[in-house]
């Protein structure tokens, strides 16, 4: 095969790898995500009622915004990351994308709450970010439900997803740089958090689009075992 064909076919492979609207759709009907999402809105919507100011009071509602929608779309990644790691392949992906409507249709949220409450952090960190987060994350908890498996600890798992980040926060406090904790993330620009928020999330998009086509075979079969 020539270089030009080697392409083209790498190109189609990506092609199959991206999960269709419908796909996307369908997932996002499922009770689980369904009532999820439902729950993650609510918690915006409650922290914003709580928060915004009276007549004549300064605006901090997005402060208290960005930290709870990151740290609830971090922990969904995580959660889900964990529970679906064995799962075929194209059940991964078709979950992290809808993930990822999560992040688009919470956004009018931060925005609306930035612009009222200006803060100092560019709205491009803050519109951005989560959109690196939810796949960083949800490949940390890939690697998390594999390891719970082999330890055969998978009954752990609902202790371990919120457990490894608050982790990640204590890590970050300890070393006083903003490395992994979802929480503070939105709040200052961390050169040091991107760099390694962006290299988790590639190699969790890398992983998941890319490697042998047995593999969704595979996974099923160690599933079952």
């Amino acid at each position: 095969m020539t270089g030009a064909g080697r392409r083209l076919a790498a190109l189609r492979g990506l092609g199959a790898a991206v999960p269709t609207p419908t796909a996307v759709a369908e997932r996002l009907r499922t009770p689980d995500l369904l009532q999820v999402l439902a729950l993650f809105l609510a918690a915006l919507l409650f922290v914003l009622a709580v928060r915004w100011p009276g007549q004549g009071e300064a605006n901090e509602a997005w402060f208290a915004l960005a930290q709870t929608r990151m740290t609830l779309l971090a922990l969904a990644a995580l959660g889900y990351g964990a529970a679906e790691g064995r799962l075929p392949r194209h059940q991964r992906r078709v979950t992290a994308a809808a993930l990822m409507v999560f992040v688009a249709v919470s956004l009018p949220f931060d925005v609306a709450a930035y612009a009222a409450s200006f803060p100092a952090v560019p709205l491009l960190w803050a519109a951005c970010l989560p959109f690196l987060e939810v796949p960083a994350y949800f490949g940390m908890g890939i690697l998390l439900g594999r390891l719970a498996h082999r330890l055969r600890v998978t009954a752990l798992l609902p202790l371990l997803v919120p457990a490894l980040l608050v982790a990640g926060i204590a890590l970050d406090v300890r070393l006083g740089v903003d490395v992994i904790d979802p929480l503070t993330a939105p709040l200052r620009v961390s050169w040091v958090h991107l760099a390694v928020i962006t290299t988790l999330a590639a190699a969790t998009v890398l992983a998941l689009t890319r490697g042998h086509p047995d593999e969704d075979g595979a996974s099923t079969a160690e599933g079952a075992s």
